[in-house]
């Protein structure tokens, strides 16, 4: 585990894309986790809680955007948000970490196992984030696939789609365990269908055929198992959504 050797608090994006770029620098919003990027012994973290990066708030009827360091207790109690989204996010964590765990820091780590990143899939999430070169939106999806971030590199909101119908399937070994595998899926409102998984790779993906899954096996399930319960809960949450 990095040990904190220093701490800086940053009052502007410019500030804190400066701070970013240090080779020991980890960013934090709530400072649950400091996996999202590999640093040696020591790092130097640079909180984000003071830019303003923490509101939810409607861009029209279909598009909500969800600021980076929003906290995972702010998107399991938005109105703006739908169910599946507020559920998920309230079983992504405890009830003692859910007040600091936030969703930038949620992205950037990128947990295979995470039910709200596969529900976030399955809403076309796509993250706005900030650097030197310039500011880029990239689907969540792909971003997924890129971590860990590079230096300077920094999540300041996520953007989803509310349209249409969603729901998610789940199994654990209790109801307050994270998900041994995890389906979601959703139709949206020009009837196309997406279908998110988590439990069954590296990071959540979304899944056009689970031919392709190769599941991580660990204490909680073998890889058989896995794909197996990627069938049973894909299976489920597509006809819910049909």
């Amino acid at each position: 585990m990095a040990r904190i050797a220093t701490y800086s608090r940053p009052r502007s994006i410019d500030e804190a894309l400066e701070l970013a770029e240090a080779d020991r620098a980890v960013v934090v919003g709530g400072g649950v986790t400091l996996r999202a990027r590999p640093v040696d012994a020591e790092a130097d973290a640079v909180d984000l809680q003071s830019l303003g990066l923490d509101g939810i708030e409607r861009i029209d009827d279909r598009t909500v955007r969800i600021g980076a360091t929003a906290t995972l207790q702010d998107i399991a109690e938005s109105d703006a948000l739908p169910q599946v989204l507020r559920s998920s996010a309230r079983r992504e964590q405890p009830s003692t970490l859910r007040h600091q765990a936030t969703l930038g820091g949620l992205v950037a780590t990128g947990s295979f196992d995470s039910e709200l990143l596969a529900v976030l899939l399955v809403h076309d999430a796509v993250v706005s984030l900030v650097s030197r070169a310039g500011d880029e939106e990239v689907g969540l999806g792909e971003l997924l696939r890129q971590l860990p971030l590079r230096a300077g590199r920094l999540v300041v909101s996520v953007t989803v789609s509310t349209s249409g119908l969603s729901t998610l399937a789940r199994t654990a070994r209790t109801g307050a365990d994270r998900a041994i595998v995890a389906a979601a899926a959703r139709r949206d409102g020009a009837g196309r269908r997406l279908l998110a998984l988590c439990g069954v790779a590296a990071v959540p993906v979304l899944v056009e055929s689970l031919d392709e899954l190769a599941p991580p096996a660990d204490f909680r399930g073998s890889s058989e198992y896995r794909r197996a319960l990627a069938g049973v809960l894909s299976a489920r949450v597509l006809k819910e959504v049909s």
